[in-house]
Order: structure tokens, then C-alpha cells, then sequence
């Protein structure tokens, strides 16, 4: 693994448990608040409720995004080229068709640090080198 994926893995590592998991605890004591709200304030509850629903939503934004970046979909929709170029890698690879899935993750993700790479099929086999 190079220094570059270990800090790209460090960083979702982050992501989500200086995130996510913050949002999703922040929410869990939220709710018991508003369940106690029910008793003690019942006027109080509904506009609480609005914001716990606005946070809820922001943190499935959220997880939609890390999500993205930990496999990004135009991977599976557009192939290896196109999933390395949307990632700012400079791709080298007219003409290179679909592979397996398990195969164009694979390249991708030892791509992915790289500032350019050269892509090619050889005997049905998808083929990849740095450039740089």
C-alpha cells in the first residue's frame, strides 16, 4: 500500500468516526431529548422534531459522499478510464472496454494515487502502469 492510499484510507477512517458516527450519537441523545419532550413540553416537540429530521438528512448526505468517495459510481456505471479521469488521473487508455467488476476496482484503486497512468487490454486481460 502506498503513502498515498494509507492516508486515503486514514481519511474515510476519519470520515467516519469524526463524522458520521458523531452525527449518529449526536442523533441518538436527540431523540431521547425529544421523548422527554413528549411528556414535559408536548409544544415543544414538533419543531425539535423538524430539526432532528434536517440532521438526519445531512447525515445521510453525508454517508452518501463517503460513499462516493470510497466507490465512487461512475466506476460501476463508466468503467475504469472513465471513474480514474472524474478522480483527476490522466488516463492513456483508448478504446479499453468493460472488464469484471472485482478486475476495474482493482485497477482503479492502485491508480488512483497516480498522476497519470497508461491502460491496456492484452490477451482479454486489462493491463495498467504509472507514468509517473
Amino acid at each position: 500500500m502506498s503513502a498515498d492510499q494509507y492516508e486515503q484510507r486514514r481519511g474515510f477512517e476519519r470520515a467516519l468516526h469524526d463524522g458520521v458516527q458523531q452525527q449518529l450519537v449526536a442523533l441518538a441523545v436527540n431523540l431521547q431529548l425529544a421523548r422527554g419532550l413528549c411528556d414535559s413540553e408536548p409544544g415543544a416537540v414538533a419543531p425539535f422534531l423538524e430539526e432532528l429530521r434536517r440532521d438526519v438528512h445531512a447525515a445521510l448526505d453525508d454517508v452518501r459522499q463517503l460513499g462516493h468517495d470510497i466507490y465512487p459510481p461512475v466506476l460501476t456505471d463508466h468503467g475504469v478510464a472513465e471513474a480514474l479521469r472524474s478522480a483527476g488521473v490522466r488516463v492513456n487508455g483508448a478504446g479499453v472496454g468493460r472488464h469484471p467488476a472485482d478486475v476495474e476496482a482493482t485497477v482503479y484503486f492502485a491508480c488512483l494515487g497516480a498522476g497519470a497512468v497508461r491502460l491496456w487490454e492484452d490477451e482479454g486481460s486489462l493491463r495498467y502502469e504509472a507514468l509517473d
